[in-house]
Formats: C-alpha cells, sequence, structure tokens
C-alpha cells in the first residue's frame, strides 16, 4: 500500500515539474519578444533621431516615452 502512495506522489511530482517547466519555456518566450521589440522600437528611434526627427515625433512613431527618446538624443549627441 506504502508503494502505491510513493509511486503516485512521484508521479505527480514529475507532473508537477513537467508543467513548471512548461509553463517557464512559455514565460521565457513571451519576455524575449517583448524585449525584442523594444529595442526594435529603441533602433527605430536612433534612426529617426540620427535623420533629424524631433523628439515628439519620435516619441509618436515609436511609442516610446518621451524621457526614453530624450535619452537616447543625449546619448547620440555625445
Amino acid at each position: 500500500m506504502i508503494t502505491n502512495i510513493e509511486c503516485a506522489l512521484d508521479q505527480m511530482q514529475q507532473q508537477a515539474l513537467l508543467e513548471g517547466g512548461k509553463r517557464g519555456k512559455t514565460e521565457g518566450k513571451i519576455e524575449g519578444k517583448s524585449e525584442g521589440k523594444i529595442e526594435g522600437k529603441v533602433e527605430v528611434a536612433r534612426t529617426a533621431l540620427r535623420k533629424g526627427f524631433s523628439v515628439d515625433d519620435v516619441t509618436e512613431i515609436t511609442g516610446l516615452s518621451k524621457e526614453t527618446v530624450m535619452e537616447l538624443k543625449r546619448a547620440l549627441d555625445n
């Protein structure tokens, strides 16, 4: 009887680990996609600033905050 309980607990633990691993992979993919989108917006912002677009225009085009775009502009000016 104890062996059946131990076996059931072991199976439950393995299933929990498997589900946790799947959840972790999914969350990692979502986070990676989000970071990639932000990096893309930052690159577009840099390019637009180099071409002379205003901070307000770059903010509107990229959806980045005005503060972020101003920081990028300062970095490019240095």
